[in-house]
């Protein structure tokens, strides 16, 4: 799938003036020895050139005008109607550009005929730039879901203040073991490249509890949240319940009755 902007005006403009400029060009610098062949009144290329530049020129215009009135309201567009736009803008080019031709050449030659080698040209030297304006799309496309991927993983962090809500860190949902009260401060247990690690702020498990909830961690003992997606298991002793984390080497958090069944129900 392209982006929308590919029927945005930038679109617009790669294609309606971006192609025809190249064909222009890539006729006048190539002079094809076909063109020779043809019993045209005018004997300077150049004027012919012009003329099929500006029959091209026009049909871009209007069909990548019409594509961006159609399209811009869509949130991606599939790569086939892309190919079959492209394919019907070179059939139609080649098809007006060999009726100027076989016009000016007083119908010494079947229609046809210019319209096979008019299709031959236009196909390989419209292909080019369409290719490159694709891939530009494509890349841009593919730099948009980076992007989209990495305010998405922004989301998907917790980002733990002090008391004055100063940031002092921000790890991802996922790292996050536990957090533990102790006091006036708050110790946060979570994994850095597998290894178990851990941070102590100043601040209260009140002041912290909406985004520790927002978090996605639970609340299971008066001084713990932990987070519910690494506890593999709980376990109970004579005298206390404890949650058991899937990371090797890691403490149990205590888990309170009241708040054993709202863990319970989340494994």
């Amino acid at each position: 799938m392209l982006p929308k902007e590919y029927a945005s005006k930038k679109g617009f403009v790669f294609h309606a003036v971006g192609v025809p400029l190249f064909v222009f060009g890539m006729l006048l610098l190539f002079m094809p020895s076909s063109f020779a062949r043809f019993p045209l009144p005018y004997p300077r290329y150049t004027f012919h050139v012009t003329m099929l530049f500006c029959i091209v020129l026009v049909l871009m215009l209007v069909s990548r005008f019409l594509f961006m009135l159609t399209g811009r309201c869509a949130k991606a567009l599939p790569y086939t109607s892309v190919f079959l736009l492209g394919m019907g803008e070179i059939v139609f080019s080649s098809g007006f550009s060999a009726l100027y031709l076989w016009l000016m050449s007083g119908k010494g030659e079947a229609y046809f005929w210019f319209f096979g080698i008019m299709l031959v040209y236009l196909s390989v030297l419209m292909m080019v730039p369409y290719l490159i304006i694709n891939m530009y799309f494509i890349i841009l496309s593919k730099n948009q879901g980076l992007l989209e991927r990495e305010r998405d993983a922004a989301k998907e962090k917790i980002h733990f203040t002090d008391e004055r809500d100063n940031l002092k860190l921000v790890v991802a949902k996922d790292a996050v073991l536990y957090v533990q009260s102790d006091e006036n401060y708050l110790k946060i247990c979570y994994l850095e490249y597998g290894e178990i690690k851990f941070y102590s702020l100043r601040n209260t498990m009140k002041r912290m509890e909406q985004t520790c909830l927002k978090g996605g961690l639970v609340r299971c003992h008066r001084s713990y949240f932990v987070n519910s997606a690494r506890v593999q298991a709980l376990q109970k002793d004579k005298e206390f319940t404890y949650a058991v984390l899937d990371v090797p080497n890691a403490h149990r958090v205590p888990v309170s009755r009241n708040y054993y069944d709202q863990l319970a129900a989340l494994l």
